[in-house]
């Protein structure tokens, strides 16, 4: 897996080989093929690796942020932090992939669908009251993650987004609007 997951990183999808994972790994390609059946398994296997690194580092993030004052802050700091990471352009490189590539998206979904069940698990342990008393928790907790999917994927070639403090102030206030009681009201 580090090997598959240090080939896509850097050269995304379309530089990756199995070739080049093979030579990296230190294995033939017939043993490659023994553990992943195809090129597209090995994607999978990949990206579930890199989401599990990914999760770590946003629980390692939150631990070392745990003193700070603004929760909602320090959390949208340290998962923007994941968001512009090598392993996560990786995976966002081939979710534009497999949107042609019908047997990558097929290895995918299933890798996919399980991550953002993770991700509204790992929320409803952020936010437990949020998530028992407001109704709109989930669509809230998948607008953010998507809107600041959309930031990494803007920031990966106007990395300005990144500092922008209008943008920022903006999440957080919807963040604090949907995440803390009383819930829907502006604060």
């Amino acid at each position: 897996m580090k090997a598959a997951s240090e080939s896509l990183c850097e050269l995304g999808y379309a530089g990756m080989t199995t070739t080049e994972v093979a030579q990296r790994a230190g294995v033939s390609q017939g043993a490659l093929y023994k553990h992943f059946g195809s090129k597209h398994q090995l994607i999978a296997a990949t990206t579930e690796h890199l989401f599990g690194m990914l999760i770590e580092d946003f629980q390692k993030g939150l631990i070392e942020n745990a003193g700070n004052e603004n929760r909602i802050q320090s959390l949208l700091q340290v998962l923007w932090a994941v968001f512009i990471t090598p392993e996560l352009y990786a995976v966002l490189d081939l979710y534009m992939v497999a949107r042609t590539k019908e047997p990558l998206r097929q290895a995918l979904v299933p890798v996919l669908r399980q991550h953002r069940d993770n991700l509204r698990q790992a929320a409803c342990m952020l936010f437990p009251e949020a998530a028992a008393e407001n109704p709109r928790f989930q669509i809230a907790i998948e607008s953010i993650l998507s809107v600041m999917q959309g930031a990494a994927v803007s920031a990966a070639v106007l990395p300005e987004i990144a500092l922008d403090a209008e943008f920022t102030r903006f999440l957080e206030h919807l963040a604090l609007r949907e995440l803390e009681a009383p819930y829907g009201v502006p604060k």
